[in-house]
């Protein structure tokens, strides 16, 4: 009898304990693993610019470095023109991203030859400093707030 008695306590404790292992298991198993916010920093070179009649630049009729990190940016651009003058734009700024909107302030910028004729130093005029983003396939865009082109990252 104290054999059943010893027998049938092991077996509850080992159905106790095969229970409490498999729940601790399911548990660790459904902790959330924290997920990194989504990012664009980094240096980007301009492969190609997609031109509003169709037209498609690549180096050497534009060249442009843009570089994203710690909420700043900067902007090297320069485009061939079609009479073979240089148009150039140099920006540095702030910006802020997050998976479905990208801001961006202008902190100075000189363009030349590129919104009109000469130098400037004016940034194009914004309404509102953000814009939408999407996410596909691992990739980013949106269109810079003032800008009229939409960049794609990734």
């Amino acid at each position: 009898m104290q054999t059943t008695l010893f027998a049938n306590r092991a077996a509850r404790g080992l159905i106790f304990l095969t229970a409490f292992a498999q729940t601790a298991v399911h548990f660790e198993a459904a902790t959330p693993v924290p997920v990194s916010p989504p990012s664009i920093e980094g240096t980007y070179e301009l492969t190609e610019r997609v031109m509003a009649n169709g037209t498609v630049l690549r180096s050497p009729s534009i060249v442009a470095l843009y570089t994203l990190a710690d909420g700043q940016f900067s902007l090297n651009l320069f485009v061939k023109n079609r009479d073979g003058t240089v148009a150039s734009e140099s920006t540095v700024g702030r910006y802020t991203f997050s998976a479905d909107k990208y801001c961006e302030w202008i902190v100075y910028t000189i363009r030349n030859n590129l919104d009109k004729p000469g130098v400037t130093n004016d940034a194009p005029a914004v309404t509102d400093h953000c814009t939408p983003a999407t996410s596909k396939d691992g990739r980013f865009s949106f269109s810079p707030p003032g800008e009229g082109v939409e960049v794609s990252f990734g």
